[in-house]
């Protein structure tokens, strides 16, 4: 049989303990969410996928490889503050008050922009300050710094729009007019600046954009129109945007900011972030945010296979588009048949509304816990509920290819497995790879609803 190992992990014990320790500093470090929306997301092309991450409905899960290059290119910053003092120029990189990173906010507090330092004294314009940002590029030579000769190319408004909108935030909240972009290419370590003129129309586009989504009670536009389209392949959101969770209100946790009760304040008052609670009528703070509220009441945008139909005093009642089932959410007293949060977000949607599963709930007064049941990759894309994307025999320049057709090459693997009879490997949680070993087989499977 071919060598497979290309396709599974073969990391020591000290270089996964390393990993690992990556992730657990970066849980320590930031907690389960920030909270804020940031200029350094604002200009990402999809609304929908921001306000889901504003109101904590979902989390990227990173490797802790991942994380470690994340910190590679944290750990540039202050050669370039090194540097750009070196040639003459006065940088702050820590506000004095704060001890920490510069902080410049809008909206309340929920928009925030944290520039990478504050610079005069550059040799183009020495007596301009300006908004500094720093970027690293690239791996190798060859392959993964392009994006760094394409911005030397055509500049970084039309290269890198996201970082454009990061800068132009930066200028508009603080009140200086110029940017300076120094960026490097890891491969080579070759350097590159530009500076940015403020353009305030440009901001107010932005300010108005981030005020949309703080504002919103319900998902924004999407910026595909189809769920195969390239921009929501690799999204956080793609299960809960397109509902094909494999529960009915796949959410990563359940806080206020998915409760019709919470409130984001922007106008007026301090800039502190603050939320609200109508309910309890009361300020929330982070921690209140993550309390286990038995009043939780789901904004019911966040459920895609029904439709709102009536509402009263701590319910709403849905209607399932499928099979017009009618059945309600929420916390009333004495209603045993109601769906609390927690349970939507353990039960498959197409278990929502089924009268013998409600019965049951009646009689016993119980809670739906989920269908948790561990499952092996081979056992989570059986053949008559998966579709066959590619099998052929199993050699390394075919799986290759055919990992290549559906651009998994890219990515790390999410999850492994491996038995008596297979290899299993599966990518962005959608893709399996199965090797039978007996039969030097392989197929690429992809989970359907």
């Amino acid at each position: 049989m071919s060598d497979l190992t290309q396709f599974v992990s073969q990391e020591s014990e000290t270089v996964t303990a390393i990993y690992k320790w990556h992730v657990e500093m970066q849980a320590q470090d930031e907690g389960p969410h920030r909270g804020r929306l940031g200029a350094s997301m604002i200009g990402q092309p999809c609304e929908r996928a921001l306000w889901y991450a504003f109101r904590m409905l979902v989390e990227p899960v990173f490797t802790g490889r991942m994380y470690r290059l994340f910190e590679t290119g944290h750990l540039e910053e202050p050669r370039f503050v090194k540097e750009l003092r070196g040639i003459g120029c006065t940088v702050l990189d820590i506000d004095e008050e704060s001890g920490e990173q510069f902080e410049f906010t809008a909206l309340g507090g929920h928009f925030v922009c944290h520039p990478d330092a504050m610079i005069l004294g550059l040799p183009e314009a020495p007596k301009t300050w300006h908004i500094g940002e720093f970027k690293t590029y690239g791996g190798t030579e060859t392959q993964h710094s392009k994006g760094f000769e394409d911005v030397k190319e055509k500049g970084v408004m039309i290269s890198k729009p996201q970082h454009y909108a990061q800068v132009m935030c930066g200028m508009g909240l603080s009140g200086m007019t110029r940017a300076l972009y120094l960026c490097k290419k890891k491969a080579t370590d070759e350097i590159h600046s530009e500076r940015i003129r403020y353009n305030p129309q440009t901001y107010v586009k932005y300010l108005e954009r981030a005020e949309r989504i703080i504002r919103a009670i319900s998902p924004l536009e999407r910026c595909a129109a189809r769920p195969d389209d390239f921009r929501c392949k690799f999204c956080d959101a793609f299960a809960l945007c397109w509902g094909t969770g494999e529960t009915a209100v796949p959410i990563c946790r359940k806080t206020c900011r998915s409760c019709c009760h919470a409130t984001p304040e922007i106008d007026d008052g301090p800039i502190d972030a603050r939320w609200s609670c109508a309910k309890h009528k009361c300020n929330l703070d982070k921690g209140d945010q993550f309390a286990d509220c038995p009043d939780h009441l789901i904004l019911p945008g966040l459920v895609l296979f029904a439709e709102p139909v009536d509402s009263g005093n701590g319910w709403i009642e849905f209607k399932n588009t499928k099979d017009n089932a009618v059945w309600r959410h929420g916390f009333a007293d004495g209603e045993t048949e109601m769906w609390t949060t927690k349970e939507l977000m353990c039960t498959p949607g197409p278990l929502i509304g089924n009268k013998a599963i409600q019965t049951v709930k009646a009689a016993i007064d119980g809670e739906v816990v989920g269908f948790e049941e561990e499952l092996t990759l081979i056992e989570k894309y059986p053949p008559e509920d998966s579709r066959l994307v590619w099998e052929g025999a199993a050699s390394n320049e075919k799986i290759c290819k055919a990992l290549k057709a559906v651009e998994m090459h890219i990515i790390e693997p999410s999850a492994e497995f491996e038995d008596d009879d297979h290899i299993a490997v599966e990518y962005d949680g959608r893709y399996c790879l199965v090797i039978y070993k007996a039969d030097n087989y392989a197929a690429i499977w992809e989970g359907v609803e």
